[in-house]
């Protein structure tokens, strides 16, 4: 169990609450990343002949996720390779084929692999790629041909067995796809995969529960849990009360198995419901299941989402305690802590030490922006921004905060318009936090057409999209155009859909997302009474 445990930490530290790679460990992997490419590229500067070198790299660029650019690689090694070396053209045609799938070129992949057929017909590698490449085109018979001729090579093909299903079911022959999906379980009992491909089919077939505990057993029988857990927690966006149910069902069961509380408490917190992650959370520590510094860090911050910071300093004292290796966000959450326990000066003790630690990090320069401006002192503040950005150009907050300090504070609307545009090449999604740059340009129509867009688009259901959207709608306050009303209207969806931070809706005053307007509304406290078991840790 152990072993288990240690498995899933590794995993969710992994996916986090919400897939948590940081900026860092990104920018690590792209440093990597090019110089691989130099290598290659410099190779075949100095011979462009070099069809291995050429192959190679277009591996590389595959794996990278530049598709194109494989595909031109793949190109001019298919006429550099000597008709000698058939093998080599046909994997590099496999390769193509690959590429073009990820492209959704189908059509050019059927003619790809019909190439490499005339090299080795019988490959089942290629006989695969030409069903899956079959059944996106929607030609269910040729699909059906190919993995049957799989099948009666390779009986125990589960891969197969599972296209088998998907064919069946884009034929609404929901009986003849569970047949196929079952045998595979049958089949191979042990095997995790079997498991998460009929969950799949349950899921598309909408049997969420089901589909749900089909991922619980893959987690059971395999070694490498993270697949199902990533799988489990990106369902519960669309699925949550399906998947939290089936987390329940197997906490009645194995009461002391400390993984589902974790994973439930995960899923909660990433639907912002923290009294429901808190209450699992609790019971990993009271019942000695788990002595793990990210527990003491989520529990933490749920404790700070409800306000509770003393107790939140504690868990994230504890947690900082028991990590080997510092952790960026760790502190910031105990600085925040700290601010709100009105003791700004151990805030700024514990950034500044984070920052020797981990210099250079946007989390830790983005908070001590924060503090510095909470106490008037922009100059600096800017600085801090300065940094962050010139690390990574393209943070929206730090860009909002920067224009704010430098309209409201410096008195520079030129100046902050500039950094306001900058947000505009952020994106468009909830994190580009659009819509607030476009209102401090003017353009409030648009303003409000991002809010209705990024609730359109959000399919978490835990009330993010409505909360920006109320404190954007907050922030343009158009009484003739309605802006008040449908913050509210906002809010109470928010609500509605659990969200469940009570710091964000009721104390934080951060520039530039709060509700700190939306405060003052008659009818707020009203509302957010209507929703008080949002806040309250569920025993």
């Amino acid at each position: 169990m152990k072993k288990f445990f240690w498995a899933t930490m590794l995993a969710l530290c992994v996916i986090s609450m919400s897939a948590q790679t940081t900026d860092d460990d990104e920018r690590v992997r792209q440093r990597i990343q090019t110089a691989v490419m130099n290598v290659y590229d410099n190779a075949l500067a100095e011979n462009p002949d070099d069809y291995n070198t050429r192959f190679a790299r277009a591996n590389q660029l595959f794996l990278n996720g530049d598709y194109a650019k494989a595909i031109a690689d793949a190109d001019i090694v298919v006429d550099q390779v000597p008709k000698k070396e058939n093998e080599l053209k046909f994997d590099t045609y496999l390769l193509k084929a690959r590429a073009q799938a990820a492209l959704e070129q189908y059509e050019d992949e059927v003619e790809t692999l019909q190439a490499a057929a005339a090299i080795n017909p019988r490959s089942l590698a290629l006989i695969d790629l030409m069903g899956k490449a079959c059944y996106n085109l929607g030609d269910m018979d040729a699909a059906e041909k190919n993995f049957k001729t799989i099948l009666r090579e390779s009986p125990m093909n589960y891969d197969a067995h599972y296209w088998l299903a998907r064919v069946e079911l884009a034929r609404n022959n929901f009986g003849k796809a569970y047949e196929y999906s079952d045998k595979a379980v049958t089949l191979f009992t042990a095997n995790p995969q079997v498991y998460l491909n009929r969950s799949d089919i349950l899921l598309r077939s909408q049997q969420y529960e089901q589909a749900a505990q089909d991922l619980i057993s893959a987690m059971s029988v395999g070694n490498d849990e993270g697949a199902a857990m990533r799988r489990l927690i990106n369902m519960s966006d669309e699925h949550y009360d399906e998947v939290m149910n089936v987390l329940a069902s197997s906490i009645d069961k194995a009461p002391q198995v400390g993984m589902f509380h974790y994973l439930r408490a995960v899923i909660a917190m990433r639907q912002n419901h923290y009294g429901q992650a808190l209450r699992n959370l609790d019971f990993i520590v009271e019942n000695n299941l788990y002595d793990y510094h990210s527990i003491y860090f989520y529990r933490a911050q749920c404790q700070m989402a409800l306000t509770n910071y003393a107790e939140a300093l504690t868990n994230v004292n504890k947690a900082i305690a028991l990590n080997e290796n510092p952790d960026a966000k760790y502190y910031v959450l105990k600085a925040q802590c700290e601010q709100n326990l009105k003791t700004p000066e151990a805030a700024t003790m514990t950034l500044d030490q984070a920052a020797k630690m981990i210099p250079n990090n946007e989390s830790i320069l983005l908070e001590q922006a924060r503090l510095l401006s909470s106490h008037r002192a922009d100059k600096e503040a800017i600085a801090k921004l300065t940094a962050l950005l010139a690390i990574n150009p393209k943070n929206a907050e730090a860009l909002l905060l920067k224009g704010w300090i430098e309209k409201y504070r410096q008195n520079n609307a030129a100046t902050a318009n500039k950094t306001f545009e900058r947000v505009l090449a952020c994106g468009d999604d909830m994190a580009s936090l659009r819509g607030f740059a476009l209102h401090e340009l003017g353009r409030d129509d648009e303003a409000r057409a991002w809010a209705n867009k990024i609730i359109q688009d959000n399919r978490i259901i835990g009330g993010d999209s409505y909360f920006l959207a109320s404190a954007l709608l907050s922030d343009i306050g158009d009484y003739e155009a309605g802006d008040k009303t449908k913050s509210m209207e906002y809010l109470r969806s928010a609500l509605a859909n659990g969200y469940g931070n009570l710091y964000e809706i009721k104390v934080n005053e951060t520039p530039y997302v709060n509700l700190k307007l939306v405060r003052r509304y008659p009818d707020f406290q009203t509302v957010l009474d209507q929703n008080s078991l949002n806040f309250e840790i569920r025993r």
